[in-house]
């Protein structure tokens, strides 16, 4: 198998908005602490090509995937659904759409992002050569917690002092809620490693609120610092089923966020390191991507309750004395912020609605199969719990199930779709959507299908 890694910028300028961390925080960017990359594997067997693509951004919405995957295919000659896309989902890049209120587009930024990954692409193709895979699974302790059973790495007054969650022995108390393994493949030409793609749970989530600074957060910097030990290789990270699962801090301020930011990058940077050595030679004669929109089962909602919705949302933005603060109100859930998320998501799905029905947008499901390894990717952030079943259906010998391939959004398991929270009932207004009914059990199936069709 031939195979061609590269990296082009798409740093953004200072000043454009950021994406995560709530809603119309409108964090402009005033720092670079780390540029951005796009990078790019081209892979070539046989007659079969496929092109991997990994964006240091927070996510991309269906439109803005399908637009790349297409720019792509027509560079390489090769179908788009051979093209995987897939973000790092770092909250310190910019915004570019798919989610209200968490972070303005910028126009420029999005219009010209097509063509700066065409210069990833394009080197990539230039430096295709036969490799040898190697494969690694290692132990990545210590570096992510499950938010929805651990809080004091980030949440109020059970935050834990930093210099304990950082310490080199600190663990979390359940590690059996995380996937404490990093996966990695490794691609070497003439004895020198050119790339290597890792693979971890985990959101890229070290900075916060409070913070300005534009950085691939530990998985980003943690590659840098693996491509400056190793010239001329490419490190792509691809995020597991990270949807429950942080960094052991975050949400701090803002010296406390760059100390944390520079030890968990160094930490994982570290795991890479051990994984390349610990990698064996995984012979690879299979390369083939499938991709195709799912329609998945949302929970009921007419016309008429998104009328009741609105106008019960309308007055709160109508009553004497309201202002733009979009802190007020009440919490967690319903300051105004959040509420204006809902009512724009309300008035976007009845304005979509056709004869009484109210839209079903698809999700993408996106497989590449490279040897024994199938990467199953999915346009969410899947929950941790929902991987096992993928794993225990894939044929595969190795099974990564990858989030954010080519959208937005969350896939919670089924304790979180019961509790009415976040995750399962605002997270899909943020992307203009409906809630899942049963997300939990129709992914998994969907995911171990795709494996199946991928041989």
């Amino acid at each position: 198998m031939n195979a061609g890694f590269a990296s082009a910028d798409i740093t953004p300028r200072l000043g454009v908005q950021l994406a995560g961390y709530g809603p119309y925080r409108n964090r402009a960017a005033r720092r670079i602490t780390s540029p951005l990359a796009a990078r790019v594997v081209a892979l070539a067997h046989g007659r079969e090509r496929a092109v991997l693509v990994s964006l240091e951004l927070c996510g991309t919405p269906r439109d803005l995937a399908g637009k790349i995957r297409g720019v792509v295919a027509a560079r390489v000659g090769c179908r788009p659904d051979q093209v995987f896309v897939s973000c790092t989902h770092t909250h310190s890049g910019p915004s570019v759409g798919g989610m209200i209120g968490w972070g303005e587009p910028d126009a420029m930024y999005v219009e010209t992002l097509p063509a700066r990954i065409a210069v990833a692409v394009d080197a990539a193709l230039a430096a295709r050569r036969p490799v040898e895979w190697r494969y690694a699974e290692t132990p990545c302790e210590g570096i992510a917690i499950n938010r929805e059973t651990d809080l004091g790495g980030w949440f109020g007054q059970r935050k834990e002092p930093l210099s304990a969650r950082l310490d080199p022995t600190w663990r979390p108390a359940r590690p059996q809620d995380t996937d404490p393994t990093l996966r990695l493949l490794a691609a070497y030409a003439d004895g020198r490693l050119v790339g290597v793609l890792h693979h971890f749970g985990c959101h890229a989530v070290v900075g916060s609120e409070q913070t300005f600074d534009v950085h691939g957060d530990f998985v980003g910097v943690a590659s840098r610092l693996i491509e400056a030990a190793r010239p001329g290789a490419t490190a792509i990270f691809l995020p597991g089923a990270l949807g429950d699962i942080n960094p052991p801090v975050c949400h701090r301020g803002e010296r406390e966020t760059r100390t944390a930011l520079r030890v968990l990058s160094r930490k994982y940077a570290a795991v890479i390191r051990r994984g390349l050595r610990a990698a064996r030679p995984m012979p690879a004669e299979t390369l083939r991507g499938r991709q195709r929109d799912v329609t998945f089962t949302r929970k009921p909602w007419t016309p008429a309750l998104l009328r009741r919705r609105i106008a019960s949302l309308e007055k709160i933005f109508g009553a004497p004395g309201v202002t733009d603060m979009t802190s007020t109100g009440r919490p967690p859930l319903h300051t105004h912020g959040l509420e204006r998320v809902r009512l724009e998501a309300y008035r976007s799905l009845l304005a979509g609605a056709r004869g009484g029905r109210v839209p079903n947008r698809p999700v993408s499901v996106h497989g590449l199969r490279i040897g024994p390894l199938a990467l199953l990717g999915v346009g969410l952030e899947v929950f941790h719990s929902l991987q096992a079943p993928v794993l225990a259906g894939s044929p595969h010998p190795h099974t990564w199930l990858v989030s954010l391939a080519g959208g937005v959004g969350y896939a919670p398991d089924a304790r979180a779709c019961a509790q009415l929270g976040y995750t399962d009932d605002l997270v899909p207004l943020i992307v203009g959507e409906r809630p899942y009914a049963r997300i939990y059990r129709e992914l998994p199936r969907e995911l171990v299908r795709l494996a199946r069709d991928l041989g």
